[in-house]
């Protein structure tokens, strides 16, 4: 199926842009391999799939958000919406779409949007206040370690005292997340979004912090489940937190280069600025 979704969309790009398959191919892999990829019988590796996507003026986003997209789910509800918005850190009009929800949410809607409050309050650096929305999530999960409402508002119990320099309480909550990772309890209700921002997440925070080797575990936790689940969330964060985490680590193991590559190559085709900035300070 992956196959081929990207092989047709890498033929009608590269017809799109009058490009021959050898033109396509230039300094990325030979005419025969993306021969092979636009009749479906092989799919790209990421490297080449990078390469490609530069060239042909494609985000990872354009060649999987149509694949991960599942017909067969209902339509995303408002508040699914503005917590992927908030989650992605584009929170620009949140307050006016909260709005428009007052008094038109079930009791189990209100854990996902006091959620939502806690989120947008610790991005804007309102931390006391995130701490008491965050403690009302808990209330409505009654702290079900089963419910990624319990897991994202530890998560950012964590990440608030982070900020405040309180560590050791940050590696309380972070923890608690960690040890629920290693119970694999099954989260019914988590999306993949939600997964991979926390292992993104939970890995800067671990570097952050120079637990190095957590760090790392997390780093390639979120990739597995992207390459499960052919999404492309956070590749290009999660790839430099990897590489992060072994430059500032032992700094022994060859992949640092092959990570801190495709970091780079995933935050040009995403055009992710803030982290080739972030990059070019190394």
């Amino acid at each position: 199926m992956l196959q081929l979704f990207l092989g047709s969309i890498i033929y009608n790009k590269r017809r799109e842009m009058n490009f021959t398959q050898i033109e396509l191919a230039n300094d990325i892999c030979t005419q025969n391999t993306i021969s092979k990829i636009e009749k479906h019988n092989i799919a790209p590796t990421v490297n080449i799939l990078i390469k490609i996507c530069l060239k042909l003026g494609l985000t990872l986003n354009d060649v999987f958000s149509d694949f991960s997209n599942d017909s067969s789910a209902k339509e995303e509800s408002i508040l699914d919406e503005i917590e992927r918005d908030v989650l992605l850190d584009r929170i620009t009009d949140i307050d006016e779409r909260m709005s428009k929800l007052e008094g038109k949410l079930s009791n189990n809607d209100m854990k996902q949007y006091e959620l939502i409050k806690g989120v947008v309050d610790f991005w804007n650096d309102n931390l006391d206040v995130s701490l008491f929305d965050l403690d009302k999530v808990l209330q409505f999960t009654k702290s079900s370690m089963d419910d990624i409402y319990t897991l994202l508002a530890y998560l950012f119990k964590g990440l608030n005292y982070l900020k405040e320099k309180h560590n050791d309480r940050a590696q309380y909550y972070f923890q608690m997340i960690d040890d629920a990772a290693e119970k694999g309890p099954k989260v019914s209700n988590a999306s993949d979004l939600e997964i991979i921002f926390i292992c993104k997440t939970l890995a800067e925070a671990y570097n952050e912090m120079k637990l190095f080797e957590e760090a790392l575990n997390f780093s390639r936790s979120g990739l597995k489940y992207a390459q499960k689940k052919h999404v492309s969330y956070f590749l290009d964060e999660l790839n430099y937190q990897a590489a992060m985490a072994i430059k500032n680590g032992n700094g022994k193991e060859a992949s640092y280069d092959d990570y801190y590559k495709l970091a780079f190559y995933l935050a040009k085709a995403n055009n992710n600025d803030s982290l080739l900035a972030k990059m070019n300070l190394q």
